[in-house]
């Protein structure tokens, strides 16, 4: 077996689909030995933020001097991406030596009554089997959909982390955000701090009541705003804070947007300590990421992990996360983003104007079912002068003809001096290529709506 022999076999197993539950994938592990139970991790979830929020503790933690596994998805360009070993992409070597050593385990176990694993638990499996045979010291671990019933919640982390709830598959999550709260905050563990950004009252509340009920330490993240001693919000922050060390408090991280070329400058503080911070990654909601970030790797700092502000500091500055405002192109400029759900076009809009000057706004847009188009197309249709619409590579895509018409039907009863002109492309090659004959040196692109089309960028170059 290659290692394009093993890509191939781990696709194939995508027909099962979805198998919300773990004890099909705990038999699995056993057989191969039970890896995730060799090292420390951290656990990761949320609606939104959960990738960045992955990226930003792993790289603290290689700052510090760990040896780092990072398992997080989707991948953007490379499968690999999946798993980093200290930074890096998993060897071809060794992702494909993993493969070939589980696939008569598979197949052994598809003939019991647990069946065959997913695509998703293979790939999970993978990465905590490769980080056994790398030595690393400590996992950080993204859920992939949910928490209670994901794949990823077969470890007992050293630190959970909700990074917020939003409403995204709400077919398999419930439809409201005390539905999701509950499946997310599944990942909470018995006597295990965790961390939480959520900001519904819904979910709040749910998260406060599963982390009571399992006996957790729970550390909310919250922003607010710092200007001067006589401001409002400086009374609140000495409110929260405790001459007591950080980890005596329950009372939570605050975080205080700062002024920022990169609109992401941060300062987070909680007790008596503070730490400023200059993220690489750009955008406002990076700071609300940054914060929880920095939430866990304080939570393991009082764990007995050295992890000193410096390497805060310099893990911040570091962290990098492809398909996030990543820019891949100049005059015209080219900004790639993954946001496909609602919470996320929201603040991928509100972003856009800031952190860009531009004549017009080109969108090339395609997305997955069962996300609804107009609920997102809603948060970016007004910024845009052009838009295009494109299926992906997929079984689940939107047609570019329904992305279309629900676009133009959004726009009926919005109507606009000078409304977007609406275009169609049969694939993302297309797509790109008008995008970037109708755009002028100052004008922006924006790929959108999907990490899978962000992801056919690169077969573009």
């Amino acid at each position: 077996m290659d290692f394009t022999e093993a890509v191939r076999y781990i696709e194939g197993l995508s027909i099962q689909g979805w198998r919300l539950g773990n004890a099909r994938f705990e038999a699995f592990l056993a057989r191969l030995g039970n890896p995730h139970l060799k090292y420390p991790c951290v656990h990761i979830t949320g609606t939104n933020g959960k990738g960045s929020t992955t990226a930003l503790v792993s790289s603290i933690l290689r700052a510090a001097g760990y040896r780092v596994g990072t398992y997080s998805s989707p991948h953007v360009f490379d499968i690999r991406e999946r798993i980093l070993i200290n930074g890096e992409l998993i060897p071809k070597e060794l992702f494909t030596d993993g493969v070939a050593l589980m696939r008569p385990l598979i197949e052994r176990l598809d003939d019991t009554e647990h069946g065959q694993i997913t695509e998703f638990e293979i790939k999970t499996a993978l990465a905590f089997w490769a980080f056994e045979q790398a030595g690393i010291d400590i996992a950080v671990l993204e859920v992939g959909l949910g928490g209670r019933m994901d794949a990823t919640n077969v470890i007992i982390p050293e630190v959970s982390v909700i990074v917020s709830i939003g409403l995204d598959h709400t077919d398999r999550l419930g439809p409201t955000h005390w539905d999701i709260a509950y499946e997310k905050a599944g990942i909470i563990k018995p006597g295990h701090p965790v961390v939480s950004g959520a900001a519904h009252p819904d979910a709040i509340e749910m998260i406060q009541r599963v982390a009571q009920a399992q006996g957790a330490p729970l550390y909310p993240v919250r922003v607010t705003a710092l200007c001067s001693t006589d401001n409002p919000a400086r009374a609140e922050l000495d409110a929260y804070s405790s001459p007591d060390r950080i980890v005596r408090s329950t009372e939570g991280f605050l975080y205080t947007p700062l002024p920022s070329p990169t609109d992401s400058a941060v300062r987070v503080s909680c007790g008596d300590w503070e730490l400023a911070l200059q993220p690489y990654l750009i955008g406002d909601y990076q700071r609300h990421n940054t914060a929880c970030a920095v939430a866990a790797a304080v939570l393991l700092r009082e764990r007995g992990y050295a992890i000193p502000d410096s390497a805060i500091e310099r893990g911040v500055q570091s962290a990098r996360l492809p398909g996030r405002l990543q820019i891949v192109a100049e005059s015209p400029r080219i900004v790639l983003d993954g946001a496909h759900n609602p919470d996320a076009a929201a603040v991928l809009a509100k972003a856009l104007p800031r952190l860009f000057k531009y004549r017009r706004l080109i969108l090339v847009f395609g997305m997955l079912t069962p996300h609804e188009p107009s609920d997102t197309l809603k948060h970016l249709l007004p910024l845009a002068d052009v838009a295009i619409f494109t299926p992906i590579p997929s079984p689940r895509t939107h047609t570019a003809e329904t992305l279309l018409h629900s676009a133009q039907a959004w726009l009926e009863g919005r109507p606009r001096r000078s409304p977007p002109l609406l275009l169609t492309a049969s694939n993302p090659q297309q797509a790109f290529e008008q995008a970037r004959e109708l755009a002028g040196l100052d004008d922006l692109i924006l790929v959108t709506g999907s990490f899978y089309l962000v992801g056919e960028w690169r077969t573009f170059q």
